[in-house]
């Protein structure tokens, strides 16, 4: 399928001949789901049930957004579907993270930047990781809150741990949140990072590394997708400093290795993890 205006308006058209139940649109919406949508939610971190769920919400906004005559007038309407199905996956990330709908959670999302909010937190994740239930006793002292932090702060935390000042933490998650997530052909596995190197001014090796360790790869979750899934505390954990570091060493393994090896001296150093 040739992606530009023209055809489009051409099946849009067919479409309205044969209806969504067509050949013309059935393959339509199938190429947007697998060659649109399924590639965005990998590059966004999402990965098995998250990954369906949202894939499926996008998918259904692509098909609103195509029953809308604005589109047809648009210059770029492939770039709106491309905007409208980002959003949306977005959307579900941060729904997810503060357990309400996708409209409520981006607000919730922008207060949390300011520490007004936190997100939802997994109880057996806390007694996992220590705290306790309240009590009743009043000899007992409130606990600190758990520190709240945006996704994108996080991130940025991240990359400034392993050496990246904080204006470039900044630069490289702006250029990454905008990348293509579409492959131009079967060379390409992860698509924007030439455009990074030539756009930050840095070399190619460097570029092609942050976009796999922010961004992760089918098998294994980046680190955007980890402080969705885990909170803004794994950032400073030995497997994301691991992965960016290998951002910052031209002679370190790639971040999916580095990583790999990490955890795995983690789970060596933990008998009962290796048990478990």
């Amino acid at each position: 399928m040739i992606r530009d205006r023209a055809s489009l308006l051409r099946m849009l058209d067919a479409i309205d001949d044969e209806g969504w139940d067509g050949p013309t649109g059935t393959t339509l919406l199938n190429y947007l789901r697998e060659r649109v949508v399924r590639p965005l939610a990998i590059s966004v971190g999402l990965r098995g049930a998250a990954a369906s769920q949202a894939e499926s919400t996008a998918w259904q906004a692509l098909w609103v957004e195509l029953t809308k005559p604005a589109l047809r007038r648009a210059t770029s309407p492939w770039g709106i579907l491309g905007q409208v199905a980002r959003r949306q996956l977005l959307g579900e990330i941060v729904a997810a993270r503060f357990a309400t709908n996708d409209r409520r959670a981006w607000k919730l999302e922008v207060a949390s930047r300011d520490g007004a909010v936190g997100p939802a937190v997994s109880l057996d994740l806390l007694l996992e990781a220590g705290w306790e239930p309240a009590t009743d006793d009043p000899d007992v002292g409130d606990r600190d809150p758990l520190e709240a932090a945006g996704l994108t702060d996080a991130a940025q935390r991240a990359l400034m741990l392993v050496g990246w000042s904080e204006q470039q933490a900044r630069s490289i998650l702006a250029t990454v949140l905008d990348a293509p997530t579409t492959r131009v052909d079967d060379r390409t596995q992860f698509p924007g990072w030439r455009a990074m190197a030539t756009t930050l001014g840095i070399p190619a090796w460097q570029a092609r590394r942050l976009m796999i360790a922010l961004r992760g790869t089918s098998d294994w979750p980046g680190v955007l997708a980890r402080i969705v899934a885990e909170g803004p505390a794994v950032v400073e954990s030995p497997i994301v400093r691991t992965a960016l570091m290998a951002t910052r060493r031209h002679s370190d393994r790639s971040p999916v290795l580095a990583a790999r090896r990490a955890e795995e001296a983690l789970v060596d150093a933990l008998p009962q993890r290796r048990a478990s």
